[in-house]
């Protein structure tokens, strides 16, 4: 019978949330996440040479 090894935990060099935000665009800014406020995320899926447009014709 193998012998287990006991698990090691391992940690984190730096914290993922050093201070909690106050504001939720901050928040979203020190992610680098942001949402588009144009309709530029729709262009691959109107674009016929796209792998989304091929999607959206045969499930769609």
């Amino acid at each position: 019978m193998a012998n287990k090894k006991a698990a090691t935990t391992k940690k984190s060099p730096k914290p993922l949330v050093e201070v909690q935000p106050q504001s939720n665009q901050v928040a979203a800014q020190d992610a680098g996440v942001f949402l588009k406020t144009d309709d530029s995320w729709s262009n691959a899926y109107w674009n016929a040479s796209d792998l989304h447009f091929k999607e959206r014709e045969l499930f769609g």
